[in-house]
C-alpha cells in the first residue's frame, strides 16, 4: 500500500516535467512577434564610395497596423540634392501602386503616403543618385516612420532588423574614373559610339591600374621559361646532331611532335591531364614548364640550323690548334652561331611572350585574364585596348632591337644594310631594303618558320 502511494504522486510528477519541457519548447519555437517595418534591411548597387549609389530600403508591414510615412536619415557627409525617390509596393506578390511624396531635407528623404500602407505591405524604398564619400566603412541609416500618428523607429541591429550599409574606399585608378564621369568633356567623348565602346576613358583608367597585376605575372612566366628554353633548346640541338642514332630518334620525336602540336593542346594536357593523373603542381610552375618546353623545340631547330651554317674551316682551324671537340664547340662556333640567331630568338621570345596569353583558356591569372574579367563586368572593350598597350610596351621595342641586330649581322657578314643616319631625303617610306646575306638557307628557313607562328 506504501508503495502505491509513493508511485503514484512520482509518475503524476514525471508527466508533468515531460509536460512542461514539450509545452517550453514549442513556445521557444515559435516565432516571435512582428513588429511594424519588421526585416528592415538597407542594399547598395555600388561596392566603392566616391560617386553616385543607389539606397534601397526594404522592409515588411505588420498585419495589424499602417504606415502614414517613412523618413531615412542618411550620415552627415552624404550629399542628396541630385538624389530621386522611388517607392515600390507589393501586396504578397502583386504591385499595389500607392500614392506618396518624397521630400529631400537636409540629410533626410521623407516618403508621405497619400493612402496609408496596409498591413502585410512590402515596401522598397530606393533612393538613388546619392552622393557618397570616398573613405569607406560602416554606416547606419536611421529610419522612422508614423504609424497612427505615433514616431517609431527601425532598430538598426537585431535578429530581424539591419539598416547598417558598409563599402569600401575606392582605389586610385577608380577615384580618378569617378571624376571623369562627371567630366563633361569625357561625356562628349563617350557619346561618340565607338569611342564609348572600344576607348572609354574611365574604364581606361581602371584597366591601366588593375590589368598591370597580371602584365607583371606574364612578364615572371616569360623570365623564367625563356632560360629554360635556351638550355633545353642547346641540349636538343646537339642530340640532333649526334652520331648515335637513338639519341638522334629521341630529340627528333620531341622536336616533331611538340612542332606538330598547337601550343594550346600542350597546356591543356598540363593543366588538365596531370591532376586527373594524381600529379598537382602550383599552376604559376606549371605554366613555366610547359612554355619552356614548347619554345626549346623552336630553339632546338634555330640553334641547330645556326651552328651548321657556320663554315666547317672554323672546327678544323679550332682542331689544328689542338682544341676539343667540346672547346671547339664553346669557343669557337657555339658564339659565332649566337651572334646569328640572336634576331631569331628575339622573334622567339617575343611570340613566347605573346603565347602567355593561352594560359588565360585554363584559370591562369595573366596579362589577357585580368582584361578578361573587367571586360565581362563592365561589357566594355577598353581593358583589352589597355591589354594590348601593355603587349606593346614589350614587344615594340624588341621587335626594333630585332632589327637593329640583323642590320649589325648583315654588316658583319659582308652584306648591305642602310644607315640609320642616312639622308632619307626623297625616299620613299616603302623603299626596299636588301637582306642579309650571310645566313645560310637552313637558318632563313628557321626564321620563315617562326615568323609564320
Amino acid at each position: 500500500m506504501s508503495l502505491r502511494r509513493t508511485v503514484g504522486p512520482t509518475v503524476v510528477a514525471v508527466w508533468l516535467i515531460a509536460l512542461f519541457i514539450v509545452v517550453t519548447s514549442l513556445l521557444g519555437a515559435m516565432p516571435a512577434r512582428v513588429y511594424a517595418m519588421n526585416q528592415a534591411q538597407v542594399t547598395l548597387d555600388q561596392e566603392t564610395g566616391d560617386q553616385p549609389i543607389r539606397y534601397t530600403f526594404e522592409a515588411f508591414t505588420d498585419a495589424s497596423e499602417t504606415v502614414d510615412s517613412i523618413n531615412l536619415a542618411f550620415p552627415e557627409g552624404f550629399d542628396l540634392k541630385g538624389s530621386k525617390t522611388d517607392v515600390v509596393t507589393l501586396e504578397g506578390l502583386n504591385r499595389v501602386t500607392v500614392p506618396y511624396t518624397s521630400r529631400v531635407s537636409g540629410q533626410s528623404v521623407l516618403v508621405t503616403f497619400g493612402t496609408p500602407l496596409k498591413g502585410g505591405t512590402d515596401v522598397r524604398v530606393a533612393v538613388s543618385g546619392v552622393y557618397t564619400p570616398a573613405k569607406g566603412g560602416t554606416y547606419h541609416l536611421v529610419v522612422t516612420y508614423v504609424s497612427a500618428g505615433q514616431v517609431k523607429t527601425v532598430p538598426q541591429t537585431g535578429a530581424l532588423n539591419n539598416t547598417s550599409f558598409s563599402y569600401a574606399t575606392p582605389s586610385l585608378g577608380e577615384s580618378i574614373a569617378h571624376r571623369f564621369d562627371r567630366s563633361p568633356v569625357v561625356a562628349k567623348w563617350n557619346s561618340v559610339p565607338f569611342l564609348n565602346l572600344f576607348l572609354q576613358p574611365q574604364y581606361a583608367v581602371i584597366a591601366l591600374t588593375t590589368v598591370w597585376q597580371g602584365w607583371l605575372i606574364s612578364i615572371g612566366l616569360i623570365l623564367l621559361a625563356f632560360p629554360l628554353a635556351i638550355i633545353g633548346g642547346l641540349a636538343l640541338a646537339f642530340m640532333k646532331m649526334a652520331k648515335i642514332p637513338p639519341i638522334r630518334w629521341i630529340a627528333n620525336i620531341y622536336i616533331n611532335v611538340i612542332r606538330g602540336t598547337p601550343l594550346f593542346l600542350q597546356i591543356a594536357i598540363a593543366f588538365v591531364g596531370l591532376p586527373i593523373a594524381g600529379l598537382r603542381i602550383q599552376w604559376f610552375v606549371t605554366g613555366v614548364i610547359v612554355l619552356a618546353l614548347n619554345s626549346s623545340a623552336y630553339l632546338a631547330e634555330i640553334f641547330r640550323a645556326g651552328i651548321q651554317s657556320i663554315n666547317k674551316g672554323q672546327f678544323e682551324a679550332a682542331s689544328s690548334l689542338g682544341m676539343t671537340y667540346a672547346q671547339a664547340m664553346g669557343y669557337v662556333v657555339v658564339p659565332q652561331t649566337v651572334k646569328r640567331v640572336l634576331p631569331t630568338m628575339t622573334s622567339e621570345f617575343i611570340l613566347l611572350f605573346k603565347d602567355t596569353a593561352l594560359l588565360s583558356a585554363v584559370g591562369v591569372f595573366e596579362l589577357l585574364l585580368y582584361s578578361n574579367n573587367l571586360v565581362a563586368r563592365s561589357g566594355n572593350i577598353t581593358p583589352f585596348m589597355i591589354a594590348a598597350c601593355y603587349y606593346l610596351v614589350i614587344t615594340i621595342p624588341l621587335i626594333n632591337i630585332v632589327a637593329k641586330l640583323e642590320a649589325r649581322l648583315a654588316v658583319s657578314e659582308g652584306g648591305q644594310a642602310a644607315s640609320l643616319n642616312e639622308n632619307k631625303k626623297g625616299r620613299s617610306w616603302w623603299r626596299w631594303r636588301p637582306a642579309s646575306a650571310g645566313a645560310e638557307s637552313e637558318l632563313q628557313a628557321s626564321v620563315a618558320e617562326h615568323e609564320s607562328r
